[in-house]
């Protein structure tokens, strides 16, 4: 079973009927969802959530740029770990 799991420093702004909220965001697995009442709702590409009424208007990872939003081909937003690669110089 995959868990939700905060992302640190993370932030989304959630808008419902006119009214604007901040929200902590969560990963499970590679999907991004948002705290929500007592739940979380998923995040969809071009501001879209799993309940209709519910829509966001930004979201900030918030952690140097180690990680990217990107959509699926269902369009649900995921989070992608940058791969860095660090050369080493021996002998100095």
């Amino acid at each position: 079973m995959q868990r939700f799991h905060v992302v640190d420093e993370a932030a989304v702004i959630l808008r419902s009927r006119g009214v604007y909220r901040q929200a902590k965001v969560f990963l499970r697995g590679e999907g991004v969802y948002a705290a929500h009442g007592g739940g979380f709702v998923r995040l969809y590409k071009g501001g879209g959530t799993s309940v209709p009424a519910l829509s966001w208007d930004d979201v900030e990872i918030g952690n140097g740029g180690a990680e990217t939003l990107t959509a699926d081909a269902q369009g649900r937003l995921t989070i992608v770990a940058a791969t860095f690669t660090r050369h080493l110089e021996v002998g100095k």
